[in-house]
């Protein structure tokens, strides 16, 4: 079966903002849109769904729920498309047809897609990627993000910036350097503190901040522990060292 949007309220919107985040380098995408969503008083309107997706439901709050779903808020004015299955590379293009037509279809003149990237480059750093330059640069000179000058990103958000090139639609892409080994909150606040800025809608990440010193200091306990025993454990030992 062919990618699929389906609605479950009304979306009463005019011009929305179009918000995507799907798994990518330290689930920052979903990680990303699903705080954005549960703090900012989102609706759930819909889901997409395909036979090649995964046989899985997402459980929140007790409640089991299609792990791609579509978000709304009348206030805002913002559509969020959040994912929290990798999308199978045989879809990918599909998928990304269908946001982009699903966008059309609301009459929404941007989409911009939240994610991670392992450039290692610069820590924390925050990078824009989109088909209308001069947005883009003027994000930059504002200092909200760094550019990319050679690169390539994949799945559904690289075939959205390609198909945003192709038909001139707006897509902004936004980056965030993240580790490639584990979730990564912080990358996901940084992500957001730039989203902030571009959307001018205030996000407070204090608990995506929170979690991001929790993980860091159970990676530091465990380093630690683990030079420990390098020291007990002798000349054989010397790989923790």
């Amino acid at each position: 079966m062919a990618v699929q949007i389906v609605r479950t309220m009304e979306i009463d919107a005019k011009n929305p903002l179009i918000l995507v985040g799907f798994p990518g380098v330290g689930l920052v995408g979903s990680v990303a849109t699903s705080y954005f969503v549960e703090k900012g008083g989102f609706k759930m309107a819909g889901y997409v769904t395909s036979d090649e997706f995964a046989p899985l439901a997402a459980i929140h709050n007790y409640m089991p729920l299609p792990p791609v779903r579509i978000y709304y808020s009348k206030d805002k004015n913002m559509v969020v498309v959040l994912s929290e299955i990798v999308v199978p590379v045989a879809v990918s293009n599909e998928m990304a047809r269908t946001i982009l037509d699903f966008a059309k279809a609301l009459n929404s003149q941007k989409i911009i897609s939240v994610g991670g990237i392992s450039l290692k480059e610069a820590e924390g750093a925050v990078y824009l990627v989109g088909n209308t330059k001069n947005e883009v640069d003027g994000l930059i000179n504002k200092k909200i993000g760094k550019s990319i000058k050679e690169g390539a990103t994949t799945g559904v958000t690289g075939t959205l910036l390609a198909m945003g090139s192709v038909t001139g639609y707006s897509i902004l892409a936004v980056l965030a350097e993240a580790s490639p080994d584990f979730v990564d909150p912080k990358a996901a606040s940084n992500a957001l503190q730039a989203l902030s800025k571009i959307i001018d809608v205030p996000i407070n990440t204090l608990e995506l901040e929170k979690e991001a010193r929790v993980l860091a200091q159970g990676a530091k306990e465990s380093a630690i522990k683990s030079k420990a025993m390098g020291k007990k454990s002798g000349p054989s030992g010397g790989m923790y060292g």
